[in-house]
């Protein structure tokens, strides 16, 4: 979705600025928003436009019931850092040092072939009657990251949520009749087309160095590239290195690093703030 500015100084109708967003999902907070991108032309800068767009998005936001709003900043662009800090949003790069990663649409289709003929176990889409052990995972998935108190929502919530057209969707991976791992991916959009975000991959302790965790990643591109995405993002916590070593034998690149893409975060009680 996107908003526009029209110039009130020159002729009618001619834009002076924009703001990209799409749907998100947390597997903590729930519905959620990402700002991919904002721009105002040079002449209009300085004069709030910025502001009213980003204020109109987050209003959108909490009108969809979203507990979060995203943003990716590039470290270099101190207007948009500045911008994002005065509204209230947190840098969650450098609190917490989490890291965006992202494939392209080459590193997608070869992991997508590497895996076609050797999947060790049924890899479907998930079902209601899922949701409930896909909640455990996303809370075994939190007490690994050192965050136990960070989901909020449950089993209801994902149901809900994951209807057809909705908010994300799911991949599990099945093992003798039960349930050993999930993917949650939604669709993203920026002006570089259209592409998928892994909000989470899990697999149960007990399951892994088996071919899961590759599987169910080469399932999110695989569906990805059937929706016609060219890239698939990702965040990592940095400490967590077998992850970011697993990512980056898949093709991953870690843009935070070798481009100083940072991640911020709105949270609910600052989105409120600018609803009117």
């Amino acid at each position: 979705m996107a908003f526009v500015a029209e110039s009130k100084e020159t002729k009618e109708g001619e834009l002076v600025g924009y703001i990209l967003a799409h749907r998100a999902y947390s597997t903590w907070e729930g519905r959620a928003m990402y700002i991919k991108e904002i721009f105002v032309v040079p002449a209009s800068r300085h004069s709030g436009v910025a502001t009213y767009l980003c204020k109109e998005m987050l209003q959108v936001a909490v009108s969809m019931g979203c507990s979060r709003c995203d943003v990716r900043v590039d470290k270099a662009n101190k207007a948009a850092k500045g911008l994002f800090e005065k509204l209230g949003a947190k840098n969650l790069t450098e609190a917490e040092d989490w890291h965006l990663f992202l494939m392209d649409s080459k590193a997608m289709t070869e992991m997508k072939a590497r895996c076609k003929s050797k999947r060790p176990s049924q890899v479907r889409q998930a079902i209601p009657e899922d949701m409930a052990s896909v909640m455990a995972m996303i809370q075994e998935l939190a007490d690994y990251e050192k965050m136990s108190d960070g989901p909020k929502i449950n089993a209801h919530t994902l149901v809900t949520d994951s209807s057809p057209d909705t908010f994300f969707e799911c991949f599990v991976a099945e093992k003798d009749g039960t349930l050993v791992g999930y993917v949650l991916p939604y669709h993203t959009f920026s002006c570089q087309g259209y592409g998928i975000y892994m909000e989470d991959l899990y697999v149960k302790p007990d399951h892994r160095s088996q071919g899961l965790g590759t599987a169910l990643m080469a399932q999110v591109a695989q569906h990805g590239l059937t929706l016609e995405a060219n890239h698939l993002e990702f965040s990592v916590l940095s400490w967590n290195t077998p992850s970011i070593a697993f990512y980056q034998v898949m093709g991953a690149t870690n843009i935070t690093t070798d481009r100083g893409v940072q991640l911020y975060r709105f949270i609910d009680s600052v989105m409120r703030k600018y609803v009117q």
